[in-house]
């Protein structure tokens, strides 16, 4: 994992866009810092959505046309903060979801992103300074069942490899929340408790989710550095989130660094509505990942799982408000 944790280098030092979730949006501090302003209630509630609709029907097409198509996905954030003297509290969930059929009915709906995540962090002000005391749990799932090769729906030659809460990862991490200013903070847990769970027997069994073999659970207690990164260039109309997580196991191989780290580049275009550019990097060593070791484009065949770098990019048109 050396390779890896250069390269999570590499990202950081020229700014290289890098992961649900957990998936940031653009708009949401904005908005957040006006309800604020504006809010006589100590909480604000929000959130965005971003759509994505693809469409293609052939009949008798020329050679070398194509294949009829239709893909559907999105992504959506909901946000509660509450803030009143010393208490803070934000709680915040994000899903994105995506999935695409080519070819005609007879052909399965491919699976091409899903991802469910939820946090919570309750910090409480540290004498007059900018460090809080502060608590954070973080969770995080798929919605839909998905069977070999990535399809929404089975046969009776294929398994079932995931569905909700297998697998399921929660970490809750207490340590010290450090706000350098409206922009930059550092969280840092020298404990954190980190769980796999696989709920589903069968899936479990397939040992590909990073629960112990012959359990349905991986337990590991470690360190956790979160940093979160929000500004607006352009006279407000560029806006960049960006999350990094990192955490070391103590009780196994602490020197490979598992890495969360997502970003959100967007434009606003109208007011609430924005072009975003949502990216995810992961490396996790006990959790495999599909590897095209072949080239021809396909995931999910067997033989291509390992531990390994994945990247996750979607390009959306988001509308973003506030309850």
């Amino acid at each position: 994992m050396k390779k890896a944790g250069l390269l999570v280098l590499l990202f950081i030092a020229f700014g290289i866009s890098g992961v649900f979730a957990q998936a940031g949006d653009d708009r949401l501090s904005e908005i957040q810092e006006s309800a604020n302003k504006e809010a006589d209630s100590t909480w604000v509630i929000g959130g965005g959505m971003g759509i994505d609709f693809a469409q293609l029907a052939l009949f008798q097409p020329r050679v070398g046309s194509g294949s009829n198509r239709i893909g559907f996905g999105g992504l959506g954030t909901v946000f509660a903060n509450y803030k009143e003297d010393k208490l803070s509290w934000t709680n915040v969930a994000s899903l994105q979801l995506a999935a695409q059929r080519v070819g005609g009915q007879n052909f399965p709906f491919e699976k091409n992103l899903d991802v469910l995540r939820a946090a919570s962090r309750f910090g409480y002000q540290m004498g007059e300074g900018k460090a809080y005391a502060a608590i954070e749990a973080n969770l995080q799932t798929l919605l839909l069942p998905t069977y070999e090769g990535n399809v929404l729906s089975g046969t009776d030659t294929t398994s079932l490899i995931a569905k909700f809460f297998s697998p399921a990862q929660f970490q809750l991490s207490p340590g010290i929340d450090y706000k350098v200013n409206d922009h930059l903070s550092f969280f840092l847990s020298p404990a954190s408790l980190k769980v796999i769970y696989v709920g589903d027997d069968n899936i479990a069994a397939l040992n590909v989710h990073g629960n112990d073999v012959g359990s349905n659970s991986f337990v590991a207690v470690g360190a956790n550095l979160s940093t979160i990164y929000s500004n607006k260039f352009l006279d407000d109309k560029l806006i960049w989130n960006s999350t990094l997580n990192l955490f070391s196991n103590y009780l196994r191989k602490p020197q490979n660094i598992d890495v969360l780290w997502t970003n959100d580049f967007g434009v606003i275009i109208f007011k609430n509505i924005s072009l975003n550019i949502v990216t995810e990097l992961f490396v996790d060593d006990d959790v495999d990942v599909q590897i095209d070791r072949n080239g021809n484009g396909k995931y999910g065949e067997a033989g291509e799982l390992a531990p390994s770098v994945s990247f996750t990019e979607a390009l959306v048109i988001k509308y973003s408000f506030v309850f």
